[in-house]
């Protein structure tokens, strides 16, 4: 009677684990898949961002030697993160773009019988290319940290460690608000031009207005302002107190009030809910969608 109890209960885990391993198999065929096809895009925006970084962090510094370098390591690695965001914002546009509007322009997405589960299928292609991107900032970061060690020797500020980690929640915020998009919009192409639209010009307008018409209200709406953070987390004496996290410009006795970064909470609870709310939502027209 024991050996049959034992047999059954191995019998039973290997069930639950074959159960496993077909739920989870054509998440991570899909997978597999992304990479193999987008491949070709992440060689080339790996590429612009290491060209990024050598065209603004080493060559100035090599060419003109009058050219003074920053006071620390860790202000030069904030000097050399300033174009991180446009290869993010980019990136993640053509990386995410495709990922549920593609699936109704080739007709897959209107098959009823249950080739792959639909959400399995999104699913691994949203991993595939979040990996993807978060290799192309991977090789933006190494390419300045080697660089930091060039100029200024070993060890990389640990800080600069957080900020790699920041800037993957920034991906994450991104490819979700750009997968967002893709679940409602015709094809590829305006899923990209409205995502850089909104990105780059909608939200600055917006964060405009909000400034000049309430100057004292922090844009925790915003996912300008939580970038912020990438680049000042980096900053030894962070600034934890309100007052010194915003500065006070007038001109022509007009005062307005600018926002220099959120706080680290504030900042990663911006980067969740942007990708918590985007997905949820994206998966709530996907399925208003196949219906």
């Amino acid at each position: 009677m024991a050996e049959d109890r034992k047999k059954m209960q191995l019998l039973e885990k290997k069930e639950k684990y074959d159960n496993l391993y077909l739920a989870a198999l054509p998440v991570v065929t899909t997978y597999l898949f992304e990479l193999k096809k987008q491949w070709k895009k992440f060689v080339i925006f790996s590429l612009v961002a290491v060209s990024f970084v050598i065209l603004l962090s080493y060559l100035p510094y090599a060419l003109i030697p009058d050219n003074p370098l920053p006071d620390t390591q860790a202000d030069y690695f904030q000097s050399g993160l300033n174009f991180l965001i446009m290869i993010v914002i980019f990136g993640s546009c053509f990386f995410f773009s495709g990922i549920i509007c593609s699936e109704y322009g080739d007709k897959t997405g209107f098959i009823t019988f249950p080739i792959i589960n639909k959400y399995k299928l999104v699913t691994g292609k949203f991993l595939g290319a979040l990996t993807l991107m978060i290799g192309v900032v991977a090789a933006f970061y190494i390419t300045l940290g080697v660089l930091g060690i060039y100029w200024y020797g070993g060890p990389i500020n640990y800080r600069y460690y957080y900020s790699f980690g920041i800037a993957i929640l920034y991906v994450l915020a991104v490819g979700s608000f750009v997968t967002f998009l893709s679940s409602f919009m015709p094809n590829v192409n305006i899923t990209i031009v409205s995502a850089i639209m909104f990105l780059l010009i909608a939200n600055m307008i917006i964060d405009s207005l909000v400034m000049l018409l309430y100057p004292e209200f922090e844009p925790i709406y915003s996912l300008n302002h939580a970038t912020d953070l990438i680049s000042y987390i980096l900053v030894e004496d962070f600034p934890t107190k309100l007052e010194d996290r915003y500065e006070e410009v007038e001109f022509r006795n007009f005062s307005r009030r600018i926002w220099l970064t959120p706080t680290i909470e504030m900042g990663i609870t911006i980067f969740l809910v942007y990708t918590i709310v985007c997905l949820v939502v994206a998966a709530i027209i996907f399925k208003r969608r196949q219906l």
